[in-house]
C-alpha cells in the first residue's frame, strides 16, 4: 500500500500527541476526526489537515478508504469502538487500557486474530528513549539478576480533570487504566511469566464511585518481585522505578538514569512526543509488513491480568457494594 490513510477517534490531550506524530510519518494520510461532538471534532481537523470530520464512528468506519484507526477516547469506550472497527477491517492501535476489564481485551484479541487485523495498545515507555535504555542495559545483563522491580505513580485526582486541565466528560480508573501502564512496564523489562499475584485496592471513593488506590505485588517464575503502586489521593504527584539487581540499583529519575550510583543515560528528548512517535511509526510499519506490532493485543491481555486478579480477589473478600465499577468491559 503506497498511503495508509488514518482515522484518529478523539481530539483530546493525547489525540494532539498522535495527529503530531503521523504527521512526521511518511505515507501517512490523516483522513477522518472522530469526535464525540462535531464542532470540536471539526475545529481539531482543520487545524491538524484531516480531510473530514464527523460525529459518528459508523460514518468513519463505512468508508472503504479508510486503512487505520488510533483510538484516543475515553477508556470505557475502547472495548466497544475497538470491536466496532475490528468488524470494518480496519487495523487499531488503541490507547490503555486495550478494554477495563480481562474478559474484554481477551475478546478483542480474539477478534483480532479472527479478521486477520493488526491491533496494537499504545502502551508507549516500551517506546521512549528511556524505556529502551532500561530494557537494553537489563537484557545485556550487565546489572545481573533481577531481585525486585519497585515502582509508584502517585496523583491527584480529587476533580475529574486531566493532566490537560479540562473537566472530563468521562471518568478515570486508576487500576485499570493507569495501573496497565506500569504492570506492561514490569512485564516487558522483566521478561519472564508471572507465577503469582497479590494485591489491594481502596474501597470506591464517593467522588468517582471506583477506587482511588491500588497495590500489587508480582512474583516471576525467575523469582524476581515487583512492588506496584498507584494511588490518585496524593497532594503532591510522584512517580518512579527502581530495580534492585545482582550488581546495583538501576533507578530512572525523570530523563536521567543511575546505575550504582553512576549516571548510565540522560536525554532531552520530551517522552511523550518521541515515545508517541516512535510507537506509531511501529504500528503503521506493522500493517505494511503484514505482521504483529511490537505491543500487540496479546501484551494488552497480559497487562490486565494482574490487575483482573487484584479486582477479582477484593470481590471475593469483601463483596461487590465496596469495589464492584459501575463499568464492565
Amino acid at each position: 500500500m503506497d498511503s495508509l490513510s488514518c482515522c484518529i477517534v478523539g481530539y483530546g490531550g493525547i489525540a494532539e500527541f498522535h495527529a503530531g506524530a503521523c504527521k512526521q510519518i511518511e505515507g501517512v494520510r490523516l483522513y477522518t476526526l472522530m469526535g464525540r461532538r462535531l464542532e470540536p471534532a471539526k475545529e481539531f481537523a482543520t487545524r491538524h489537515g484531516f480531510e473530514r470530520a464527523t460525529d459518528s464512528l459508523q460514518e468513519a468506519l463505512a468508508d472503504d478508504e479508510l486503512d487505520a484507526v488510533i483510538i484516543a477516547s475515553p477508556s470505557q469506550v475502547h472495548y466497544e469502538q475497538t470491536m466496532a472497527c475490528l468488524e470494518a477491517g480496519k487495523h487499531v492501535l488503541v490507547e490503555i487500557p486495550l478494554a477495563l476489564s480481562l474478559a474484554g481485551s481477551q475478546r478483542i484479541a480474539e477478534k483480532a486474530a479472527e479478521v486477520g487485523r493488526n491491533v496494537m495498545v499504545a502502551h508507549t515507555e516500551r517506546f521512549t528513549d528511556t524505556g529502551l535504555f532500561v530494557k537494553d542495559f537489563l537484557s545485556s545483563g550487565k546489572a545481573g539478576q533481577i531481585y525486585q522491580h519497585q515502582v509508584f505513580s502517585f496523583s491527584f485526582r480529587h476533580e475529574n480533570v486531566g493532566w490537560t486541565g479540562y473537566q472530563r466528560s468521562w471518568v478515570d480508573d486508576v487500576v485499570f487504566h493507569h495501573g496497565c501502564h506500569l504492570v506492561d512496564y514490569s512485564l516487558w523489562t522483566i521478561d519472564s511469566p508471572v507465577r503469582r499475584v497479590r494485591g489491594e485496592l481502596a474501597p470506591k471513593h464517593p467522588i468517582n464511585d471506583t477506587s482511588m488506590d491500588v497495590s500489587l505485588l508480582i512474583r516471576y517464575e525467575n523469582e524476581a518481585m515487583a512492588t506496584i503502586s498507584l494511588s490518585y489521593n496524593a497532594p503532591q504527584g510522584a512517580g518512579g522505578h527502581r530495580f534492585l539487581c545482582e550488581n546495583g540499583v538501576l533507578e530512572i529519575a525523570g530523563r536521567t538514569i543511575r546505575f550504582a550510583g553512576d549516571t548510565v543515560f540522560e536525554t532531552t528528548a520530551n517522552a511523550d512526543e518521541t515515545g508517541v512517535l516512535v510507537q506509531n511509526q511501529e504500528f503503521f510499519a506493522s500493517v505494511r509488513a503484514s505482521r504483529p506490532a511490537n505491543c500487540s493485543a496479546e501484551d494488552g491481555v497480559a497487562a490486565l491480568e494482574p490487575l483482573q486478579a487484584v479486582y477479582d480477589q477484593m470481590l471475593e473478600f469483601e463483596g461487590d457494594d465496596k469495589y464492584k465499577r459501575l463499568w464492565s468491559h
